[in-house]
């Protein structure tokens, strides 16, 4: 048998022989937040011998201690509606009433609720070591209160949200974009009482490598000491506590048996077979969206959809690292790619994936089959009978808060041209671009490019975008003019996020390749009095030295034109010498940075901005 451990930030097996474990378990649940509580609850109540391993000192993770006690979109169904009512009531009479619910009222119930379940608790603890035979995972080493403790186990359920014991034991997995590997920003909650209700704020405070303690220690810092005030003033709020838990959004994702990739989603090649149903628009948190995939930068910048909501099916092998028995992930680490983690990660659908993890586990024990055997029918069968698996949370696309506010309504892809035309002819041609990019060159490219003739400007200039997706170059023309006016028309698709049509078109002709347009993208970075175009005004951008807030605008046409010339510089290698110079000139020195951002260092704003130097450091020999 192997011990598989950390050494120095590497995976170091060792052979130990045979292994006589002091406990042994049906299941043990490593980490107990927002889907390993489930996933313990769940264990337990159906019969398992559970066991649950927690790093802090309660359970529950962002919906308790990190005090996100509400829910932003997720599927609704399981296990968690009935725990979270018992929380709600006892926030009616016993704590302060919060949010959907106590936050101290969820740590109780999910406490009580494993307890009574059957379920064994070890908090303030952390996995030191995962035993494997071949690769099949045989049990785990900790450390916690009572020293260095091992315990074999039939199956691990890895709820940790950074996938530490499937990255311990060996498991491919990922961290980030493929440009840079940086993940989303995470938040800081402050926790505070106003008009007699305890209630919490927060904002998205920089982007960190939660794998690197000294790093985490860094940004739990800054990002806390943002919400301190030299004074507080009656009226806004008595500041009760800073959540000890940060928001982290991203970590590392597993390669699964099956991975959930967004390319795959966007053709509709989706499974089957799923256990439960994610839901929420693509809620990039970032700002930076000039270095995303092409996938998700064609769908949020190229046609505005940033907003819309989407349902992804889950499937069983998302769970299951590649290649690996015994071994299972839930929670945020699940399989899926960087690109679609920013919608597969709401507490409601995290809390769907533990009780999922948890049931498939029991059926495959209970039949003494690999998880990945597990007969479909059968798991689906028990995870309706909570509503986690419902199949009237498969939404579809949806436009969730439309502008007549009506209830969310399931959108129909285009597929008349007529009603395409009318779609680009608008202010709000997001769906109409995304439908002919879903036709096809052969079934649209005729029509479009007759509307580039077009004496309205909205039908010419999103039939552009729509063929800039396509990668036709019939649409170049009209992005260059929509590049050189910097059209600052807004469009009008989304709720949040709404689009520029001047650096849409800058994105376009990054993909592209345009060589056309490298005078006006030399000029847009390098020229010193670009930032005074009207566009930019608006923000005060005068003086360095004085506080100002995130001049956005300049900030997306700066970063949009910095991909797109590196795009064009790694295409054509004719134009290398020359873009080269121009990058270098634009970002060898901070002085942009303080343009872009006014903020000091440490702001996730600051980090963005300095970001792009380090990314032209790296792409350009």
């Amino acid at each position: 048998m192997l011990l598989s451990q950390r050494m120095a930030g590497e995976v170091v097996a060792e052979e130990v022989g045979e292994v006589e474990f002091p406990l042994a378990y049906d299941i043990i649940v490593v980490g107990l937040g927002t889907s390993g509580s489930m996933a313990l609850i769940a264990a337990a109540k159906r019969g398992l011998k559970a066991l649950g391993i927690e790093r802090l000192n309660s359970m529950g993770g962002m919906g308790t201690s990190g005090s996100v006690n509400g829910y932003y979109f997720g599927s609704q169904g399981g296990l968690y509606e009935t725990l979270d009512r018992e929380a709600a009531e006892l926030s009616e009479s016993v704590y302060a009433k919060s949010g959907a619910y106590n936050v101290e009222a969820k740590k109780y119930v999910l406490e009580q609720e494993a307890v009574l379940a059957g379920a064994e608790l070890v908090f303030e603890a952390s996995i030191t070591g995962v035993y494997l035979e071949g690769k099949r995972a045989a049990g785990i080493q900790w450390i916690g209160p009572s020293g260095i403790r091992s315990a074999a186990s039939k199956i691990i359920i890895d709820c940790t949200g950074d996938a530490e014991v499937c990255s311990m034991a060996g498991c491919a997995t990922s961290v980030g974009r493929e440009l840079d590997h940086r993940t989303q920003p995470f938040t800081s909650v402050k926790v505070y009482a106003a008009n007699r209700k305890v209630s919490w704020i927060n904002f998205d405070s920089g982007c960190t490598d939660q794998r690197d303690g000294e790093e985490l220690s860094r940004a739990i810092l800054f990002s806390h000491s943002q919400h301190l005030e030299e004074k507080y003033e009656d009226g806004k709020g008595r500041m009760l506590y800073l959540a000890p838990l940060l928001g982290i959004r991203e970590g590392r994702l597993i390669e699964g048996e099956e991975t959930i990739k967004l390319d795959h989603f966007f053709a509709d090649r989706v499974t089957d077979e799923p256990l439960f149903y994610a839901y929420a628009d693509i809620d990039k948190h970032g700002r930076d969206h000039a270095f995303e995939s092409e996938e998700l930068a064609d769908w949020f910048v190229g046609s505005n959809l940033g907003a819309i909501n989407v349902t992804v099916p889950v499937p069983l092998g998302a769970m299951i690292p590649r290649g690996f028995d015994g071994l299972m992930a839930a929670g945020r680490c699940l399989a899926v790619d960087h690109s679609l983690s920013t919608c597969v990660r709401m507490n409601r659908d995290m809390q769907k994936c533990g009780e999922a993890a948890a049931t498939a586990a029991w059926l495959a024990i209970n039949k003494g089959v690999p998880v990945k055997e597990v007969p479909y029918e059968d798991l689906v069968g028990y995870l309706a009978e909570t509503g986690c698996y419902d199949p009237a949370n498969d939404k579809g696309y949806q436009v969730a808060y439309p502008a007549d506010r009506k209830p969310p309504q399931r959108i129909k892809w285009l597929e008349d041209l007529e009603e395409i035309r009318s779609g680009l002819a608008s202010d709000s041609p997001g769906i109409a671009i995304w439908s002919a990019f879903r036709l096809g060159h052969a079934e649209v490219g005729a029509a479009l490019r007759e509307w580039l003739s077009d004496d309205d400007a909205y039908l010419r200039k999103h039939s552009a975008f729509a063929l800039g997706l396509m990668g036709d170059e019939a649409a170049l023309p009209e992005l260059r003019g929509m590049l050189a006016e910097r059209d600052a028309f807004q469009l009008k698709d989304c709720r949040k996020n709404n689009q520029m049509r001047g650096y849409m078109a800058i994105y376009l002709l990054g993909k592209l390749r345009d060589e056309g347009s490298i005078d006006e993208l030399e000029r847009l970075v390098c020229e010193p009095e670009e930032l005074n175009k009207p566009i930019y005004q608006g923000v005060d951008t005068s003086d360095i030295f004085k506080p100002k807030k995130f001049n956005e605008i300049y900030f997306q046409f700066f970063s949009h034109a910095m991909m797109a010339l590196l795009k064009i510089y790694g295409d054509r290698p004719g134009q290398r010498d020359r873009i080269g110079g121009i990058l270098k000139r634009a970002v060898g020195h901070d002085a942009y940075i303080s343009r872009i951002t006014g903020q000091k260092p440490g702001t996730y704003h600051y980090s963005i901005a300095e970001n792009m130097k380090l990314i032209v450091e790296r792409k350009v020999v």
